[in-house]
């Protein structure tokens, strides 16, 4: 039987009563007792013959074990492995880094893959074509996956070998009728799914899924809640994200989004994959809207029909298990909330925690409809702290007065709904300190929440998305010792310092699975 014992510092519990403790026993990977140093010590010495570590945390904060409700746990892994075109200023800037990538793995018929693709803050406002990319490589394919992972673009190789016909949903063609290597819709996934199935080992998927359980530590993460497989990525990580789950040094809770339940049930599994695309991005112009975007000719595309989505709800709720979608523009959200409205007519549900990914630019009527039929919502408060504002691509596609109602955390809060905080990794970074800062400082002021609501998001109410609120998300006796130690105290800090706060610690089942001193 071991124990730890954490003192020397404040603990921040996430309980009901908002109370602190200077002291908590961890023993045998649950939390025994939370209080003062002087309890904490008697009761940790009152066995000496049991094994007992002492942490001083010297001043430090320790707040429960930080979640993410929303990581693409391979596709984070699979960003760090290719090359990052996020900063790149030009078409030019990609071209260079495209070549350098070639050069220094000359001979290979490797594809070059390239990430975070955002248009937007290219001089051109646009991505590179099919026809320039091969001015470049023609060799071997190019693939990019655009910052908001809802389109991909290739070259003529990686087109060929895709095996395109041409007529495919989805494939942008120039006004002469030509391929741009543009992919969005069912080319999208075809592209995709060719990438992730034929051009990836076992071996490769295992080792992404490890770089991102490796990451997500370092930033204090003890639960992530993992949207993986289906058309955004492959079923065939299914098997290997199982086979690894248990080497993790957190949590990382199954989303897969296959359209498929039985594929669900098959594995055992208690949820269904809550990221299926139910419309698309704002970069990518295929959130779904009532009006056009400022910028195009399209008010975005939702992609499942009104049959299906009522009838994969009503087929998860049956089989006990929690459902959702993703949904962005305001025409997607209140699809979603037709749907489910249909579903519980025809299947009455209570408790089912129906979940809502990015509910991003919703309507006022909707917040209360969500809150009413008992959703939670699964959103990044860091899309708008990063993405919006004057000039932003978010302001450039839908003009100042709908960009500002986006992502109204304040309202999802009035309206008692429950709010898990997350990142969308790779779309923003996975480091829920981040997201704490962002929630405090969205683009518009009318949007912010208060520390505490900031707090939550990333623990007790990130627990209560997953049905996990009994057994983590707060610091109290009888849940999992996940702690997350922090440098500094978040209540008590400039609200404009939140961000610097570097974590020290990560305890996950009361082992120290990553210290801060211990980097060079």
């Amino acid at each position: 039987m071991s124990k730890l014992l954490l003192y020397g510092g404040t603990v921040i519990t996430m309980d009901e009563a908002g109370s602190r403790a200077e002291a908590v026993l961890i023993e045998d990977g649950i939390i025994k007792a939370v209080g003062s140093a002087k309890e904490m010590e008697e009761i940790a010495d009152a066995s000496p013959d049991q094994d007992i570590r002492k942490l001083d945390l010297q001043g430090k904060t320790a707040v429960p074990g930080l979640h993410d409700c929303h990581v693409h746990v391979m596709g984070t892994g699979l960003n760090a492995a290719g090359i990052d075109v996020y900063d790149c200023k030009s078409i030019s800037e990609i071209m260079d880094l495209i070549r350098e990538a070639d050069e220094k793995d000359k001979g290979s018929d490797s594809w070059i893959y390239c990430s975070r693709l955002d248009e937007s803050r290219l001089a051109e406002k646009r991505p590179p074509t099919r026809q320039e990319l091969d001015q470049v490589i023609s060799h071997r394919g190019i693939f990019f996956i655009d910052r908001g992972l809802h389109y991909t673009l290739v070259n003529s190789k990686a087109y060929e070998e895709i095996g395109f016909e041409g007529n495919e949903p989805g494939i942008i063609k120039d006004e002469n009728g030509e391929p741009t290597g543009r992919l969005h819709d069912k080319a999208n996934g075809i592209a995709r799914s060719f990438f992730n199935e034929v051009r990836m080992t076992d071996e490769q998927r295992a080792r992404m899924l490890h770089y991102t359980a490796q990451e997500a530590v370092r930033k204090g993460i003890t639960t992530i809640h993992g949207m993986e497989g289906g058309d955004m990525f492959s079923d065939k990580d299914i098997p290997i994200f199982l086979q690894e789950q248990k080497n993790f040094p957190l949590d990382i809770l199954l989303y897969w989004d296959t359209d498929n339940i039985d594929n669900i049930l098959e594995y055992g599994l208690s949820r269904t994959g809550t990221d299926m695309l139910l419309d698309g991005s704002i970069g990518s112009r295929t959130a779904a809207f009532d009006d056009n975007y400022e910028d195009g000719d399209t008010n975005g595309v939702i992609y499942f029909t009104e049959e299906f989505v009522v009838d994969h709800i009503t087929r998860a709720h049956q089989n006990g298990l929690q459902a959702g979608f993703h949904a962005i523009g305001q025409r997607g959200i209140r699809f979603v909330l037709d749907c489910l409205e249909k579903s519980l007519e025809r299947y009455p549900c209570q408790g089912h925690r129906f979940r809502i990914e990015h509910f991003g630019f919703c309507d006022d009527r909707d917040i209360e409809r969500a809150a009413k039929l008992g959703c939670v919502i699964s959103t990044q408060p860091s899309f708008s702290y990063l993405r919006g504002g004057e000039g932003s691509v978010y302001n450039l596609r839908l003009g100042t007065e709908r960009e500002r109602r986006g992502y109204p955390l304040k309202k999802f809060v009035e309206a008692g709904i429950v709010v898990g905080g997350g990142s969308d990794s790779g779309v923003t970074p996975m480091d829920p300190i981040l997201g704490i800062h962002a929630a405090l400082h969205q683009s518009y002021p009318e949007n912010n929440v208060d520390i505490h609501t900031a707090m939550r998001m990333f623990t007790i109410d990130g627990a209560y998305c997953a049905f996990e609120e009994d057994k983590k998300g707060s610091i109290e006796s009888g849940k999992y010792g996940d702690i997350t130690v922090l440098s500094e105290d978040p209540y008590q800090v400039d609200p404009d310092r939140i961000k610097d706060i570097q974590v020290a610690m990560t305890i996950y089942r009361g082992n120290v699975v990553y210290e801060m001193k211990k980097e060079s």
